[in-house]
Formats: structure tokens, C-alpha cells, sequence
């Protein structure tokens, strides 16, 4: 039964959604995450096309992951999601993963709605005008900030956007930043594993740009990664990982 309070669906992780360590990518967890969303609005007559002729997309803002354990190939998830409100302009909606009745991944995600053609955020009244979602207020408790980069870490290469990066709002999609991240990760830190990690879009990265890639150790078990882009900070990441 599809309500407006919960979407379900199970997925096995197929052997091109693993890795080089044998777990699933983070780029298919987030591409695991959209699909989700996306199939409850579908579910509930609100797809991408229905929205976008209305004059309606999502843009995501953050994706808050924390991970018990990383599916393996052939693992059967079972993937929740729920709308949990809005904070100002932001709409939040989280998913849980299960590998039978154990939980191993929470996704806090933010969206806000804009324009096709523009990009310009619309306030949430819009969407809420279809009146298939309650209007409610996320708590504040369970809200997320973006992760502001500190000045001084160094260079670490640049990564140009390729027509293959592009989703059908014409940029980089969300998910193709779990790729990066991990492509520039120092390899000590992807041996460890990530048990949280947390990526603020910013400015959309288009066709033809270049992002220049710092990053750096800025804690205790927590690295700090972002990108520029020609119009400023395009992304950034905080993730926390494991202990040898």
C-alpha cells in the first residue's frame, strides 16, 4: 500500500554496484536514496515529468549518511522512506536500510524545490499546494547544517564535468560526488572505512567546468573535502571514519 507517510521497496545489490573493497558504492547509495524518493512521488502521481511540466524540480542540498555496515553483493536491502517536514525553504526527508531485520544505513536528506529553467527556489508552499504532504516543521533537533569548509587545506587535483556526469536537470547529479569523494580520498582513510559522511551541494557543477579538489585531515578521525567551481564553493564533505 502506497500512503504519503511511508514508501517501501526492496533491491539486491547487483556485482557492477560494489567497489574495489567489496562493498556497495557510495555513488549507488545515493543513487539508491533518489530512486526511492522518486518512486514515491511516482507512486503517489507526483514524478519528476508531472512535476517538471507544473514548473517544479527538487535540487538536493545534503545527503547526512551514517553507516553500521555497507551492503555486499547479493545482500537483499530493504529501503524505508519518510517525508519529515520543512525547515525554512528546505524540505527533509530520511530513508533506513535493512539487510533482513537489521538496520545498516540512515540517510538525513534535504531538497529544496525551484524552477526547471531558472533553478530559482520556490518556497514550499508550492509543492505543498497538491496537498498530498502534510505541512509540517522538521524538528530542530534532527536538522542540517551545511558543512562549511575551514581556509588552508591544500590542493589535492580537479576533477572537469563530463556529459556522462549530467542528470536531467543538465548538472552533475548528486550521486556521482560519492565517486569523487572516494577517488580523492587518501586510500588509509577508504581501508578504514566511512561511518559518516555528509555532502553539501552549494552551487551546481554544469557541463564543461572543472572543480578544484581540496582536502584535508581536520580532527580526530574526521577528513574535510570540497570542491570549487567558476562560481565559488561548489560542494563540500565531512565524513568520519574507523580506526585501524
Amino acid at each position: 500500500m502506497i500512503t504519503t507517510e511511508e514508501y517501501v521497496r526492496t533491491e539486491s545489490v547487483a556485482s557492477y554496484e560494489v567497489g574495489a573493497q567489496g562493498v556497495l558504492k557510495l555513488s549507488v547509495l545515493l543513487r539508491m536514496a533518489q530512486e526511492t524518493s522518486e518512486q514515491h512521488l511516482g507512486a503517489l502521481g507526483l514524478g519528476y515529468e508531472k512535476l517538471k511540466a507544473d514548473g517544479l524540480v527538487f535540487l538536493i542540498t545534503n545527503n547526512l549518511v551514517k553507516i553500521k555496515r555497507m551492503p555486499r553483493h547479493n545482500d537483499v536491502l530493504t529501503i524505508k522512506t519518510h517525508p519529515r517536514g520543512t525547515a525554512g525553504v528546505q524540505f527533509y526527508r530520511d530513508f533506513v536500510f535493512y539487510i533482513g531485520e537489521e538496520e545498516v544505513i540512515r540517510i538525513m536528506q534535504t531538497s529544496v524545490s525551484a524552477d526547471p529553467e531558472s533553478h530559482k527556489i520556490l518556497r514550499p508552499k508550492v509543492f505543498l499546494g497538491y496537498n498530498i504532504f502534510a505541512d509540517e516543521k522538521m524538528e530542530k533537533e534532527g536538522r542540517v547544517e551545511r558543512v562549511t569548509p575551514p581556509e588552508g587545506l591544500p590542493l589535492l587535483g580537479e576533477r572537469s564535468i563530463r556529459y556522462s556526469d549530467l542528470d536531467f536537470n543538465h548538472h552533475l547529479n548528486n550521486a556521482i560526488y560519492g565517486d569523487i569523494l572516494l577517488d580523492y580520498l587518501p586510500e588509509e582513510i577508504r581501508a578504514r572505512g566511512i561511518s559518516e559522511i555528509q555532502v553539501s551541494y552549494v552551487n551546481e557543477s554544469v557541463l564543461g567546468e572543472t572543480l578544484r579538489i581540496f582536502g584535508g585531515a581536520t580532527g580526530e578521525n574526521e577528513y574535510l573535502l570540497y570542491g570549487e567551481n567558476a562560481r565559488g564553493l561548489g560542494f563540500s564533505t565531512r565524513l568520519l571514519y574507523g580506526s585501524l
